[in-house]
């Protein structure tokens, strides 16, 4: 059976070089009107043109409203917006913007019947071919991203259907089997038992008790709260998996610099580490992690402050790790305190 994901974002880059054909072959007919004196030939051409373009628009638009929906594109969770994702919608947004002259001026021609004005008609043209261009620099931007790997990346589980890996084979890759979803976000009196049982302080010989919490303070200007722990430390201090488990994905945004989201054995709590310098050799998607293990270095990436590095530790509780920056946040510091307690002599 076909992967929905595979379906969903395989329509929605097809509409992209539909409605770039469709945006091309708009302009060059309304070119060619203007230089043959309307010749209707070439204004009807460009109302074929228009159609294709509208028809890709409209199936753009469906398929990323249930991209955004299903989890492919991360808009709400921790950090979740990267510099392509608001390249690509500003795209997109000043596409539609566009629009709206030319959509108004060839329904009225077509309505109207009567023969457009040829200032009308080069007004026209010259939108389409910048829409041509926002239409490029869309897919530039999704390439520079996730999406396209996310694409690849449910082909390829196609494939991975008809043979699962052996352990052998999975250990010798260095990567780890996904635990089935758990299916809640709810945080248990077990859950933090479980995981007081498996985390460790992140940055080495750093004591929690000498941390103060700042998970309900304001971010945004009240917006929102921080939901996270900051781990003030120098510059290019080692950054230590906190629990054995796996990578889920390494990620780069706007706000979080260079990001590290991480499982832990159970797959029930995603922790993410923020603000990277720069990530430890080797480090991948997918790669197994035991607690200790380097994944990266402190840093200022993304919006923290070039005068004083940390690490942004944060928590969650989730459903489907597969949805790697969304879930329930969880106070680290107290469970930090705890784990610390627990194997102090």
């Amino acid at each position: 059976m076909l992967d929905t994901r595979l379906i969903v974002g395989s329509l929605h880059l097809f509409a992209l070089g539909v409605g770039l054909g469709g945006l091309w072959s708009r302009a060059r007919a309304l070119h060619d009107s203007v230089r043959r004196s309307g010749e209707p030939r070439a204004l009807g051409r460009a109302y074929i043109g228009n159609a294709w373009w509208s028809a890709a628009l409209l199936l753009w638009l469906i398929t990323g409203v249930w991209w955004l929906g299903n989890g492919a594109e991360n808009l709400t969770g921790i950090y979740g917006i990267d510099a392509g994702f608001v390249l690509k919608m500003g795209f997109f947004a000043a596409v539609v913007a566009f629009e709206a002259w030319p959509t108004t001026k060839m329904a009225q021609w077509r309505l109207s019947g009567a023969a457009p004005k040829a200032r009308e008609l080069r007004r026209v043209e010259a939108i389409s071919y910048v829409q041509c261009a926002l239409v490029i620099g869309i897919v530039v931007a999704a390439a520079s991203r996730s999406e396209a790997r996310a694409v690849a990346g449910a082909a390829a589980s196609l494939i991975k259907t008809a043979r699962t890996p052996t352990t052998p084979e999975r250990e010798a890759t260095g990567e780890v089997a996904p635990i089935t979803p758990s299916g809640t976000t709810t945080v248990t009196p077990s859950d933090l038992a479980l995981l007081t049982q498996e985390i460790a302080m992140p940055l080495p010989g750093i004591d929690p008790d000498s941390l103060r919490s700042s998970f309900n303070a304001p971010r945004a200007g009240g917006l929102r709260r921080h939901e996270a722990l900051d781990i003030m430390a120098p510059r290019s201090t080692p950054i230590l998996s906190a629990a054995k488990g796996r990578v889920l994905k390494l990620f780069t945004s706007v706000a979080g610099g260079l990001m590290v989201y991480a499982a832990d054995s159970s797959e029930r709590f995603i922790l993410m580490y923020a603000h990277l310098d720069h990530y430890a050799s080797g480090i991948r998607d997918g790669m197994r992690l035991e607690r200790g293990d380097s994944i990266g270095y402190v840093g200022s990436t993304g919006n923290a402050s070039a005068t004083a590095p940390h690490l942004h530790f944060a928590i969650l509780r989730s459903a489907d790790v597969r949805r790697w920056s969304k879930g329930t946040a969880i106070d680290p510091l107290p469970l930090l305190r705890d784990a610390t307690a627990r194997v102090r002599p």
